[in-house]
């Protein structure tokens, strides 16, 4: 058993799920109960093997990411918004490596390259995983658990500095406020729909947005004073970061170790 940095876990408002909670939640599958430290050391060391390895490697790779999607039951309309990034990369990539053009000749002289098209579809091939890969990782982790696995990376280093342990905890109050800023934007953006109809012009329109902003950053401003209070309330501060948050160990979170460690050494040896 280990120590790292605790950190407060904020519930929602109302003890509502928040809507980028509701998939997070919904599922009590195998990669939601694997320690968020396991996933998160999987998702750097896979998304750096897979920057240079080569079609075996790939191949590998995304029946990996078949079998975890399988595992996992997520649903595939996470992974929509990965399409159009992926058509503008193919289109900058393809030309950029697929289009030759002659040293001293203008550009529509030149000819398409078949190992710059291969080459291309490759380095498509390999943003495509390490994307879904960290779509996969951000549906089956809470934002906490999320910051609290990257957290523990920063354990040695508080040892030294008291500064490390602050910029940890930094890094896990960012991650899990996110979905609650989305929820306070949410609710004002329906609170101004109900007063009126939306203007029509453009200059109309970007004054209206620019007015939901005030009462964003004043909401947001109210919740990071309320935490503020109740952190130096239970005796947080900058010399003194807290360290007792307890995690046990499980047969489940070795395997995932295993299957990492064989997934990320056959991707090392077909590099």
């Amino acid at each position: 058993m280990k120590l790292y940095f605790a950190v407060p876990v904020c519930a929602a408002k109302g003890g509502e799920i928040l809507p980028e909670d509701e998939i997070l939640l919904s599922g009590g599958s195998v990669l939601h109960q694997i320690d968020p430290r396991v996933k998160v050391c999987g998702l750097g060391l896979l998304s750096l093997l897979l920057t240079f390895s080569r079609s075996p490697g790939l191949l590998l790779s995304s029946f990996g990411l078949i079998m975890l999607l399988v595992i996992g039951r997520t649903p595939l309309k996470l992974f929509r918004g990965i399409g159009l990034a992926m058509v503008w990369l193919g289109i900058f990539y393809c030309l950029a490596t697929g289009w030759v053009w002659p040293t001293h000749g203008p550009f529509w002289h030149g000819h398409w390259s078949e190992a710059g098209l291969l080459q291309a579809l490759l380095m498509l091939w390999r943003i495509l995983l390490i994307f879904a890969l960290t779509r996969l990782f951000a549906a089956v982790t809470l934002p906490v658990e999320q910051g609290l696995g990257i957290v523990y990376f920063f354990t040695p280093l508080a040892k030294r500095s008291a500064k490390a342990a602050e910029f940890a905890l930094l890094l896990t109050l960012t991650l899990r406020f996110i979905p609650l800023i989305q929820e306070e934007a949410a609710l004002i953006w329906k609170a101004r729909l109900l007063k009126g109809k939306w203007p029509v012009s453009w200059f109309g329109r970007t004054r209206e947005i620019m007015q939901l902003f005030v009462p964003l950053i004043l909401l947001c401003l109210r919740r990071a004073e309320e935490l503020g209070e109740t952190m130096l309330a239970r005796g947080y501060g900058s010399s003194s970061p807290k360290m007792f948050f307890l995690h046990k160990k499980s047969s489940l979170n070795f395997q995932s170790g295993i299957i990492i460690g064989v997934w990320g050494g056959l991707l090392l040896f077909w590099h």
